[in-house]
Protein backbone atom coordinates (compact mmCIF):
# COMPACT_ATOMS: atom_id res chain seq x y z
CA UNK A 1 0.00 0.00 0.00
CA UNK A 2 2.61 2.52 0.86
CA UNK A 3 4.45 1.63 -2.17
CA UNK A 4 0.90 2.10 -4.22
CA UNK A 5 0.77 5.41 -2.81
CA UNK A 6 4.47 6.64 -3.53
CA UNK A 7 3.42 5.84 -7.33
CA UNK A 8 0.03 7.45 -7.14
CA UNK A 9 2.02 10.50 -5.57
CA UNK A 10 4.48 10.99 -8.64
CA UNK A 11 1.85 10.07 -11.22
CA UNK A 12 0.16 13.02 -10.07
CA UNK A 13 2.66 15.01 -9.62
CA UNK A 14 4.48 14.17 -13.40
CA UNK A 15 0.50 14.49 -14.58
CA UNK A 16 0.93 18.12 -13.46
CA UNK A 17 3.94 19.40 -15.55
CA UNK A 18 0.67 18.93 -18.62
CA UNK A 19 -1.99 20.65 -16.67
CA UNK A 20 0.39 23.49 -15.91
CA UNK A 21 1.70 23.81 -19.67
CA UNK A 22 -1.90 23.85 -20.76
CA UNK A 23 -2.71 26.86 -18.16
CA UNK A 24 -0.24 28.96 -18.81
CA UNK A 25 -1.73 29.35 -22.23
CA UNK A 26 -4.17 31.45 -20.64
CA UNK A 27 -3.08 32.64 -17.49
CA UNK A 28 0.46 34.29 -16.04
CA UNK A 29 2.94 31.85 -14.07
CA UNK A 30 3.02 34.15 -11.08
CA UNK A 31 -0.52 34.63 -10.92
CA UNK A 32 -1.21 30.59 -11.24
CA UNK A 33 0.90 30.00 -8.49
CA UNK A 34 -0.95 32.61 -6.54
CA UNK A 35 -3.96 30.51 -6.94
CA UNK A 36 -2.65 27.08 -6.32
CA UNK A 37 -1.10 27.90 -3.35
CA UNK A 38 -3.89 29.98 -1.90
CA UNK A 39 -6.55 27.20 -2.62
CA UNK A 40 -3.55 24.72 -0.91
CA UNK A 41 -2.60 26.72 2.10
CA UNK A 42 -6.51 27.03 2.34
CA UNK A 43 -6.44 22.96 2.52
CA UNK A 44 -3.11 22.60 4.86
CA UNK A 45 -4.58 24.95 7.39
CA UNK A 46 -6.86 22.15 9.00
CA UNK A 47 -3.50 20.44 9.79
CA UNK A 48 -2.49 23.10 11.86
CA UNK A 49 -5.54 22.30 14.55
CA UNK A 50 -4.54 21.20 18.09
CA UNK A 51 -1.03 20.32 17.09
CA UNK A 52 1.74 22.55 19.68
CA UNK A 53 4.38 22.86 17.40
CA UNK A 54 2.14 25.18 15.24
CA UNK A 55 2.20 27.86 18.34
CA UNK A 56 5.92 27.75 18.49
CA UNK A 57 7.63 30.83 16.84
CA UNK A 58 10.45 28.71 15.54
CA UNK A 59 7.93 26.97 13.10
CA UNK A 60 6.96 30.14 11.46
CA UNK A 61 10.14 30.99 10.74
CA UNK A 62 11.24 27.33 9.67
CA UNK A 63 8.06 27.74 7.63
CA UNK A 64 8.89 31.17 5.94
CA UNK A 65 12.60 29.69 5.25
CA UNK A 66 11.38 26.95 3.59
CA UNK A 67 8.60 29.37 1.64
CA UNK A 68 10.97 30.87 0.23
CA UNK A 69 13.13 28.18 -0.94
CA UNK A 70 9.98 26.60 -2.39
CA UNK A 71 8.68 29.55 -4.03
CA UNK A 72 11.81 29.58 -6.27
CA UNK A 73 11.47 26.34 -7.35
CA UNK A 74 7.95 26.71 -8.34
CA UNK A 75 8.36 29.96 -9.51
CA UNK A 76 11.13 28.98 -11.88
CA UNK A 77 9.48 25.85 -12.62
CA UNK A 78 6.68 27.40 -13.54
CA UNK A 79 8.10 30.24 -16.03
CA UNK A 80 10.25 27.51 -17.71
CA UNK A 81 7.51 25.69 -18.60
CA UNK A 82 6.42 28.26 -20.88
CA UNK A 83 9.50 28.15 -23.11
CA UNK A 84 10.24 24.32 -22.85
CA UNK A 85 8.24 21.36 -23.24
CA UNK A 86 6.01 19.27 -20.57
CA UNK A 87 8.87 16.03 -20.65
CA UNK A 88 11.98 18.12 -20.41
CA UNK A 89 10.57 20.23 -17.50
CA UNK A 90 10.12 16.82 -15.45
CA UNK A 91 13.23 15.30 -16.56
CA UNK A 92 15.06 18.47 -15.38
CA UNK A 93 13.01 18.98 -12.57
CA UNK A 94 14.41 15.31 -11.35
CA UNK A 95 18.05 16.62 -10.71
CA UNK A 96 16.49 17.83 -7.42
CA UNK A 97 17.02 14.51 -6.21
CA UNK A 98 20.71 14.50 -7.03
CA UNK A 99 21.78 17.86 -6.42
CA UNK A 100 20.08 17.01 -2.58
CA UNK A 101 24.56 16.26 -1.33
CA UNK A 102 25.75 19.01 -3.14
CA UNK A 103 23.22 21.36 -1.68
CA UNK A 104 23.85 19.19 1.43
CA UNK A 105 27.51 20.20 1.32
CA UNK A 106 26.82 23.92 2.06
CA UNK A 107 25.50 22.62 5.60
CA UNK A 108 28.60 20.62 6.40
CA UNK A 109 27.49 17.26 4.96
CA UNK A 110 30.73 16.00 2.13
CA UNK A 111 28.93 14.21 -0.90
CA UNK A 112 29.97 10.63 -1.59
CA UNK A 113 31.42 9.43 -4.36
CA UNK A 114 27.60 7.92 -5.46
CA UNK A 115 26.74 11.80 -5.39
CA UNK A 116 29.64 12.57 -7.82
CA UNK A 117 28.19 9.57 -10.61
CA UNK A 118 24.83 10.73 -10.07
CA UNK A 119 25.51 14.82 -10.95
CA UNK A 120 28.28 13.20 -13.56
CA UNK A 121 25.22 11.23 -15.28
CA UNK A 122 22.51 13.47 -14.74
CA UNK A 123 24.69 16.68 -16.44
CA UNK A 124 25.19 14.93 -19.08
CA UNK A 125 21.45 13.81 -19.53
CA UNK A 126 20.58 17.61 -19.12
CA UNK A 127 23.28 18.63 -21.77
CA UNK A 128 22.05 16.11 -24.35
CA UNK A 129 18.04 17.14 -23.32
CA UNK A 130 18.64 20.72 -24.42
CA UNK A 131 21.27 20.31 -27.51
CA UNK A 132 20.24 16.81 -28.82
CA UNK A 133 16.83 18.84 -30.32
CA UNK A 134 18.77 20.50 -33.27
CA UNK A 135 17.85 24.22 -34.11
CA UNK A 136 16.51 25.96 -31.33
CA UNK A 137 15.22 29.24 -30.66
CA UNK A 138 16.70 30.93 -27.37
CA UNK A 139 13.34 30.97 -25.06
CA UNK A 140 13.40 27.02 -25.32
CA UNK A 141 16.90 27.48 -23.84
CA UNK A 142 15.62 29.77 -21.92
CA UNK A 143 13.22 27.52 -20.62
CA UNK A 144 15.76 24.75 -19.77
CA UNK A 145 17.75 26.79 -18.19
CA UNK A 146 14.78 28.09 -15.63
CA UNK A 147 14.27 24.70 -15.14
CA UNK A 148 18.08 23.37 -13.88
CA UNK A 149 17.64 26.56 -11.81
CA UNK A 150 14.52 25.01 -10.31
CA UNK A 151 16.31 22.16 -9.41
CA UNK A 152 18.66 24.00 -7.38
CA UNK A 153 15.95 25.88 -5.76
CA UNK A 154 14.29 22.27 -4.96
CA UNK A 155 17.38 20.76 -3.81
CA UNK A 156 17.86 23.07 -1.41
CA UNK A 157 13.96 22.96 -0.03
CA UNK A 158 14.57 19.34 0.27
CA UNK A 159 17.79 19.60 2.51
CA UNK A 160 16.00 22.44 4.72
CA UNK A 161 12.78 20.35 5.06
CA UNK A 162 15.27 17.47 5.98
CA UNK A 163 16.89 19.52 8.97
CA UNK A 164 13.46 21.36 10.14
CA UNK A 165 11.38 18.31 9.98
CA UNK A 166 13.41 16.25 12.11
CA UNK A 167 13.57 18.64 14.78
CA UNK A 168 10.05 19.28 14.73
CA UNK A 169 6.55 18.83 13.31
CA UNK A 170 6.59 18.34 9.44
CA UNK A 171 2.93 18.63 9.43
CA UNK A 172 2.69 22.05 11.32
CA UNK A 173 5.16 23.04 8.61
CA UNK A 174 3.34 22.36 5.79
CA UNK A 175 1.09 25.66 5.58
CA UNK A 176 3.25 28.22 6.52
CA UNK A 177 5.75 27.36 3.52
CA UNK A 178 2.70 27.05 1.31
CA UNK A 179 1.08 30.32 2.45
CA UNK A 180 4.68 32.63 1.99
CA UNK A 181 4.53 30.83 -1.67
CA UNK A 182 1.07 32.03 -2.26
CA UNK A 183 1.95 35.66 -0.41
CA UNK A 184 4.37 36.16 -2.92
CA UNK A 185 3.27 34.68 -6.14
CA UNK A 186 0.42 37.13 -5.44
CA UNK A 187 2.53 40.29 -4.78
CA UNK A 188 4.24 38.56 -8.05
CA UNK A 189 1.22 38.60 -10.30
CA UNK A 190 0.32 41.86 -9.29
CA UNK A 191 3.55 43.17 -10.35
CA UNK A 192 3.32 42.01 -13.62
CA UNK A 193 -0.34 42.92 -13.95
CA UNK A 194 -1.41 39.19 -14.28
CA UNK A 195 -4.24 39.08 -12.23
CA UNK A 196 -7.32 38.12 -14.05
CA UNK A 197 -10.41 35.71 -14.20
CA UNK A 198 -10.95 35.69 -17.65
CA UNK A 199 -9.73 32.10 -18.28
CA UNK A 200 -11.18 28.34 -19.23
CA UNK A 201 -13.06 25.71 -16.65
CA UNK A 202 -9.54 24.15 -17.90
CA UNK A 203 -7.16 26.19 -16.38
CA UNK A 204 -9.48 26.08 -13.19
CA UNK A 205 -9.19 21.95 -13.50
CA UNK A 206 -5.23 22.69 -13.27
CA UNK A 207 -5.66 24.54 -10.59
CA UNK A 208 -8.07 22.00 -8.77
CA UNK A 209 -5.28 19.34 -9.58
CA UNK A 210 -2.51 21.08 -8.74
CA UNK A 211 -3.55 22.26 -5.22
CA UNK A 212 -5.61 19.39 -4.25
CA UNK A 213 -4.24 16.36 -4.97
CA UNK A 214 -0.13 17.35 -6.02
CA UNK A 215 0.35 19.90 -3.25
CA UNK A 216 -1.60 18.97 -0.10
CA UNK A 217 -3.07 16.10 -1.23
CA UNK A 218 0.42 14.45 -2.79
CA UNK A 219 2.08 15.73 0.40
CA UNK A 220 -0.06 13.61 3.03
CA UNK A 221 0.53 10.42 0.87
CA UNK A 222 4.06 10.88 1.10
CA UNK A 223 3.90 11.48 5.08
CA UNK A 224 1.78 8.49 5.43
CA UNK A 225 3.88 6.30 3.45
CA UNK A 226 7.34 7.58 4.82
CA UNK A 227 5.89 6.05 8.31
CA UNK A 228 5.31 2.60 6.19
CA UNK A 229 8.36 2.03 3.59
CA UNK A 230 12.36 2.91 4.10
CA UNK A 231 13.87 5.77 2.73
CA UNK A 232 15.44 3.79 -0.31
CA UNK A 233 12.27 2.81 -1.27
CA UNK A 234 10.86 6.17 -0.93
CA UNK A 235 13.52 7.40 -3.08
CA UNK A 236 13.56 4.77 -5.46
CA UNK A 237 9.05 4.60 -6.84
CA UNK A 238 9.25 9.00 -6.09
CA UNK A 239 12.25 8.63 -9.02
CA UNK A 240 9.52 8.09 -11.16
CA UNK A 241 7.86 11.31 -11.24
CA UNK A 242 10.20 12.52 -14.13
CA UNK A 243 8.45 8.71 -16.23
CA UNK A 244 5.47 10.10 -15.79
CA UNK A 245 5.97 13.81 -17.07
CA UNK A 246 7.41 12.12 -20.14
CA UNK A 247 4.44 9.95 -20.61
CA UNK A 248 1.98 12.63 -20.24
CA UNK A 249 3.87 14.82 -22.38
CA UNK A 250 3.64 12.25 -25.12
CA UNK A 251 0.19 10.83 -24.35
CA UNK A 252 -1.53 13.97 -23.24
CA UNK A 253 0.43 16.66 -25.54
CA UNK A 254 2.05 14.78 -28.57
CA UNK A 255 5.37 15.82 -27.31
CA UNK A 256 8.49 13.60 -28.19
CA UNK A 257 12.37 12.89 -27.32
CA UNK A 258 14.76 12.76 -30.40
CA UNK A 259 16.67 9.61 -29.72
CA UNK A 260 19.88 12.12 -28.82
CA UNK A 261 17.23 13.65 -26.58
CA UNK A 262 16.13 10.10 -25.27
CA UNK A 263 19.05 9.21 -24.09
CA UNK A 264 20.02 12.24 -22.10
CA UNK A 265 16.47 11.43 -20.43
CA UNK A 266 17.76 8.10 -19.55
CA UNK A 267 21.02 9.56 -18.11
CA UNK A 268 19.15 11.86 -16.42
CA UNK A 269 16.83 9.20 -14.49
CA UNK A 270 20.03 6.91 -13.96
CA UNK A 271 21.67 9.51 -12.26
CA UNK A 272 18.36 10.12 -10.08
CA UNK A 273 18.08 6.28 -9.69
CA UNK A 274 21.77 6.57 -8.42
CA UNK A 275 20.73 8.20 -5.30
CA UNK A 276 19.26 7.97 -2.18
CA UNK A 277 17.16 10.69 -1.01
CA UNK A 278 13.12 11.44 -1.77
CA UNK A 279 11.64 14.17 -3.02
CA UNK A 280 9.30 15.38 -0.86
CA UNK A 281 7.14 18.24 -3.07
CA UNK A 282 6.26 18.80 -7.01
Amino acid sequence: MATAALLLASAVWGWTFVLVKGALQEVGPLWFLALRFTLATLLALPLLWGRREARRGRNWRWGALLGLALFGGYALQTWGLVFTTAQKSGLITGLSVVLVPLVAWAFGCRPSGRAWIGVALAGSGVTLLSLGGGALGGGVWLGDLLTALCAVAFALHLVLLDRYAKAGDPQALLAPQLALVALLSLAGAGWQREVTFAFSFQVWIALGVTAVLATTGAFALVLWAGRRASAARMAIVLSTEPLFAALFGWWLLGEVLLPLQGVGGLLVMAGILSQRSPSAFR
